[in-house]
């Protein structure tokens, strides 16, 4: 067998895999709840892609680890005879039929400027920009070439209004998506997802498992999902800090780590204080805990170089992004549900917030913003910007995949021989 050749491998998609895989229209989102299978399809797809259009295409992911640890991998899991065509200082699978497949991370919108491509998969895409939406449309202008995205529905941004509503208003015929809950991948344990069903909210099962989108309402936190606990010495692996900025009241949070928990130790609540009142506080706060370092909202710049100018803090710009809240109430939401974020019983005004923080209602049919109103939240966001600033503590684990959809032939691929998967009907998985 020649360098150019693909041995020949075996796959499987379940019905609506399928669906997403034979897609006709210009613009296909395939939407699904956690391991359903989602990036599995569209790494099928892109390999078919490469063998069945005429020019290059662009695998994108919303940032360089996702696009290295989850995308690529999927993609030379389904294929690994391409990963000696990979080149990873110029960002490009270059086979020596002269083909190109373009790997961008988009946590620049627009790192894909200026490429031409047939077609684009486009992995993870609930948490790209909309700017980057638009970015990857005008990369298949003149192709007219086919956009696929895999993705969960992480919220209702860009992704519900401008691509799922117009599927289901029907205003434009290019638009196709297919949706599927996390058992409809047969190897996903039903047991678990019986038993995530009863201990999430439904706005939240039905995001991460049923591939649904979901407006979150009600109070933010599950209420029965804080762990209260007396205070206790902690040996500390690492200790953060958390400031929200503000004159009529600002706040201050202390959260130590340890063994892969979260433990909100103390608070401070300061009402028509100036900054250096406030720095002085986190000094003592510090000295108290021995804070490492803390982080606070970057839209107050002039407020952190003087927090950081002599006072012997390290005081770290929390940058907010779009979606920025909504991604982190859901891992601290995570961090509760599995029993590794807690607070210790002094902490009142922390619990109080946790008992007034909410999602607007929807009234008269107005639709409601997808994020927490903007009161009662100054501990709420004092708390998210040193949880969502320690990197660390986004890294969680992603379980293990046995995903293994191995039956029909693909055949060789850069040689033009192509077995297309075909459809498998439920009662024959």
């Amino acid at each position: 067998m020649s360098s150019n050749e693909v041995k020949p491998k075996q796959i499987t998609l379940h019905p609506k895999q399928f669906d997403a895989f034979e897609f006709s229209t210009q613009f296909c989102l395939a939407v699904a709840g956690v391991r359903g299978g989602k990036s599995y399809v569209g790494a099928v797809w892109a390999g078919n892609k490469l063998n069945t259009s005429k020019g290059d295409g662009l695998i994108t992911a919303p940032d360089f680890q996702t696009l290295r640890d989850a995308t690529l991998a999927t993609f030379f899991q389904v294929f690994p005879s391409y990963r000696q065509f990979y080149k990873e200082q110029k960002h490009v699978i270059e086979f020596p039929n002269g083909k190109k497949i373009y790997l961008r991370s988009l946590d620049n919108p627009l790192s894909a400027e200026g490429i031409t491509v047939d077609w684009i998969w486009a992995d993870e895409a609930g948490k790209y920009k909309v700017l980057a939406w638009h970015s990857l449309r005008s990369r298949v202008s003149l192709t007219k070439g086919q956009i696929l995205l895999t993705t969960t529905p992480y919220n209702m941004g860009w992704l519900y209004t401008e691509f799922y509503k117009i599927w289901q208003d029907k205003t434009d015929d290019q638009y196709t998506v297919v949706q599927w809950a996390s058992v409809d991948n047969p190897y996903f344990p039903k047991d678990f997802y019986e038993a995530e069903k009863k201990r999430l909210s439904r706005p939240e099962f039905q995001r991460r498992y049923e591939g649904n989108f979901a407006k979150m309402q009600g109070l933010v936190y599950n209420l029965q999902k804080i762990h209260v606990i007396d205070p206790v010495d902690i040996n500390a692996e690492m200790v953060i800090g958390g400031i929200d900025w503000g004159w009529h009241t600002a706040a201050l949070v202390v959260i130590k780590l340890y063994k892969g928990c979260y433990y909100l130790v103390d608070e401070y609540y300061l009402s028509e204080k100036t900054t250096s009142q406030l720095i002085e506080k986190a000094i003592e706060l510090q000295n108290t805990h021995r804070v490492n370092r803390w982080f606070a909202d970057s839209a107050n710049p002039e407020k952190i170089a003087e927090s950081n100018d002599r006072t012997g803090l390290n005081v770290i710009p929390y940058e907010k992004k779009k979606d920025s809240i909504t991604q982190g109430v859901s891992i601290i939401n995570q961090l509760m549900l599995d029993n590794r974020y807690r607070i210790f019983r002094g902490c009142t005004n922390t619990l109080e917030e946790f008992d007034l923080y909410q999602y607007p209602e929807v009234n008269d049919g107005k639709e409601a913003k997808d994020e927490p109103m903007p009161f009662n939240n100054h501990f709420m966001d004092a708390m998210r910007y040193a949880i969502m600033g320690n990197q660390p503590a986004i890294r969680f684990r992603t379980p293990p995949t046995n995903e293994t959809y191995t039956q029909l032939s693909v055949g060789r691929m850069l040689g033009g021989e192509y077995a297309k998967p075909t459809r498998r009907r439920d009662d024959l998985i």
